[in-house]
């Protein structure tokens, strides 16, 4: 599936200077983030049905949409009487090349005999030569009927294919939810033609949040993958535990909206913390405090 992470820039409150790490204590406020996953459909064709609309809670797996499939079905039905024209075939050509196989080895048997035969003056020249114009003649149909058999074999595999092929667009014209999450938006109602790989809705999930932080080159020594974080939510006492799973390994400028030339300059360090959110209390986009403990 492809996820696409929508990216907000946070507005860094340090409790404590860039160049000061003589407390115990980072805090910054951001944007709380979930993953974003666009639902595709992998069957183009006439929507039949959405079953979810904008803000509606899904499970992994909940049916979203269903796309018609009556052409697929009547292409289905095709192929499969190509398939059993092709295994009447393949019984007849099994059999043409069971009797290739027995007339060479009869000519065969009849024509090393009577070479031996030849080699002690007990059979003439005539009658050899004839029978190696046989032998050979059983040779090429024998490699005749074995090619024809391989030839129908390639055509029942190819069949076979495009007929699995059509089984597995009509199961997918099913879309069904990836993860679970939240439908966010909706990029098309019922009736509407959709086509292969376009986005039906975007699903956010919130089981996992995430949010990012900057620190200064200084602080840097202080936070460590795993380190525990507070999540803080605005206009009330709650607080979430959260613990950083990335520090960019690289430096880059403070972000542009901090405007003093002095801050434009400085560089820090991203940190990625992460939140499980089972109850669902974080939501997409919701400004947040994240507090980092040095002490620890």
């Amino acid at each position: 599936m492809r996820k696409n992470r929508v990216s907000y820039f946070l507005v860094l409150l340090f409790s404590m200077g860039c160049g000061d790490d003589s407390r115990d204590q980072f805090v910054a406020s951001g944007i709380m983030e979930g993953t974003s996953v666009k639902v595709a459909a992998q069957t183009g064709g006439l929507m039949l049905a959405l079953n979810v609309d904008e803000g509606d809670e899904i499970q992994m797996g909940q049916a979203i949409a269903v796309i018609d499939t009556e052409k697929l079905v009547y292409q289905s039905q095709q192929i499969e009487a190509g398939l059993q024209e092709v295994r009447v075939q393949k019984q007849i050509n099994s059999n043409l090349l069971e009797k290739a196989r027995l007339d060479f080895e009869h000519i065969k048997t009849k024509y090393t005999r009577y070479q031996e035969l030849y080699e002690k003056n007990s059979a003439s020249k005539q009658v050899l030569d004839d029978l190696k114009n046989a032998y050979d003649l059983a040779a090429t149909q024998l490699e005749n009927a074995q090619q024809n058999l391989n030839m129908v074999e390639a055509r029942h595999q190819g069949l076979e294919a495009q007929y699995n092929l059509v089984k597995r667009q009509i199961r997918d014209a099913t879309i069904t939810a990836p993860v679970a999450g939240t439908i966010t938006t909706k990029y098309f109602d019922a009736g509407e033609i959709v086509l292969t790989g376009a986005a039906v809705v975007e699903v956010i999930d919130l089981q996992k949040m995430w949010t990012k932080a900057y620190v200064s080159e200084l602080a840097l020594p202080r936070v460590k993958l795993g380190q525990s974080a507070e999540i803080r939510i605005d206009g009330t006492d709650q607080t979430l535990a959260g613990r950083v799973s990335w520090i960019s390994p690289k430096a880059e400028f403070t972000p542009k909206n901090i405007l003093t030339e002095e801050s434009r300059t400085s560089l820090v360090y991203a940190v990625k913390v992460v939140v499980e959110n089972p109850d669902r209390i974080l939501k997409h986009g919701m400004p947040v405090e994240i507090a980092l403990d040095y002490s620890q």
